[in-house]
């Protein structure tokens, strides 16, 4: 009798023991958002090296085409696109395609809606807001004929107005970076249009971060002549209505076709969900890219407030969104194994610019992204530009590692080889 007691007593310490060793479950990360930053965190994520989680990616389409060429597809260009189960799956990461509609940060849990319109309930342990910007609709501005190149299906749109009108007044509000490019995708694609760049002043030179050099600007006005494109400077659009747009400082402009290239602002749903946001309503993070005062939610791309020692606040931008996807990666395997989270670094190298498929400018930068003396123009930058988007593709598993068609100034290559390092896979 006394022999089974202590058979018995060995048999449920076995028991405990056993059961105090077992792996914790993995943990369950949920991305919001598929766009670069969204895409790269996840490839990162599944990545053999990194410890064992759930990975569920959460996005409103079913498709990704890339950002960055979206003036291309308005061009009339025909550019891929990537299934996101097609290319997730074999990652082993699930795809679910919904609208988020409200995060409840103390019970970690999102809401969400199909196509379909099923109410969905996820649950997460961490949560990744990688859910970019879109272009903010100004009432002022809801004329049916200018439309915001905010999404493929936009583009699309606008390049059949294109195709039906070969010759048609094109206004284009926004002169940015995405608005140039725009002007002159349209410009070269579509030599019979009359294309009108309707710039508030932001292009002007500067010396400040996200500036552009004499230089710089002095190739783009002599390009933009060259393709005839009338650049309106200082020219700030504040309504539209029947094709007619009104300018800010007095005077209208009839159109056929209109695109808004301006106004980015980031996803509502973190400032809905409490969270500490900037005045924009960015997530304001802290050095391992954690929501402050939720550290289980981290934030990169568009809609993260992020700034380093090393680059200064980071600009909208895919150049800043993919090495935030690296970051939060980093920090949460860091954290998965117990480990504090590396503080994030980033240093800005470049500024791309296409201008049309022959012609391009990249604008080299310092760490905090002011303008450099150095610049590229031609078919040099055109092709350096392409090399980007390919090597874009390529880091987030889309697509071959294309050949470098020429090598960077002595000057930013430390910086370019530490970014390059940053991307190498884990170990």
């Amino acid at each position: 009798m006394i022999k089974l007691a202590s058979s018995w007593r060995a048999f449920i310490d076995a028991r405990k023991l056993t059961m105090t060793t077992l792996p914790p479950p993995p943990a369950r990360i949920l991305i919001l958002g598929g766009g670069y930053a969204g895409l790269c965190l996840a490839r990162r994520l599944a990545h053999p090296a990194m410890p064992p989680s759930d990975i569920t990616l959460l996005d409103a389409s079913s498709h990704w085409q890339e950002r960055i060429r979206l003036h291309q597809v308005a061009a009339g260009q025909n550019l891929p696109r990537f299934d996101y189960q097609q290319t997730l799956a074999p990652l082993g990461i699930r795809f679910v395609q919904a609208v988020a509609s409200a995060i409840h940060p103390h019970a970690r849990r999102v809401e969400a809606q199909t196509p379909a319109g099923e109410a969905l309930e996820l649950e997460y342990d961490y949560l990744a807001l990688t859910l970019g910007s879109h272009i903010a609709q100004d009432p002022a501005l809801a004329d049916p004929q200018l439309l915001p190149l905010d999404s493929p299906i936009q583009a699309a749109i606008l390049h059949r107005h294109l195709q039906a009108q070969p010759d048609a007044r094109v206004l284009i509000v926004g002169g940015g970076l995405s608005g140039l490019e725009s002007a002159f995708e349209i410009a070269d694609a579509w030599p019979r249009a009359s294309v009108t760049l309707a710039d508030a002043g932001r292009l002007a030179a500067s010396s400040q971060p996200g500036g552009l050099s004499h230089q710089a600007v002095d190739y783009l006005i002599q390009s933009a002549r060259q393709k005839r494109i009338d650049w309106l400077q200082d020219a700030r659009v504040i309504a539209s209505q029947d094709g007619t747009a009104r300018f800010e400082r007095g005077g209208t402009l009839d159109f056929d076709i209109g695109l808004i290239s301006a106004g980015f602002a980031p996803s509502p749903l973190a400032r809905a969900a409490g969270l500490s946001v900037n005045a924009r309503g960015q997530a304001l993070v802290d050095a391992s890219l954690a929501s402050v005062g939720h550290p289980e939610i981290l934030a990169a791309g568009d809609c993260a407030a992020i700034a380093t020692a090393e680059s200064g606040p980071c600009r909208m931008s895919c150049a800043a969104a993919l090495p935030a996807a690296v970051g939060i990666a980093n920090t949460l395997r860091a954290r998965l194994l117990g480990q504090p989270a590396p503080d994030y670094v980033f240093r800005y190298v470049f500024r791309c610019l296409s201008l049309g498929r022959n012609d391009g400018l990249i604008q080299f930068v310092d760490s905090h992204d002011a303008p450099t003396r150095q610049v590229w123009t031609g078919i040099e930058a055109a092709r350096w530009k392409e090399f980007i988007c390919q090597r874009t593709l390529a880091t987030l598993g889309l697509a071959e590692t294309p050949h470098q068609p020429q090598l960077p100034p002595l000057a930013v290559m430390p910086r370019l080889l530490q970014m390059q390092s940053f991307f190498a896979e884990p170990a």
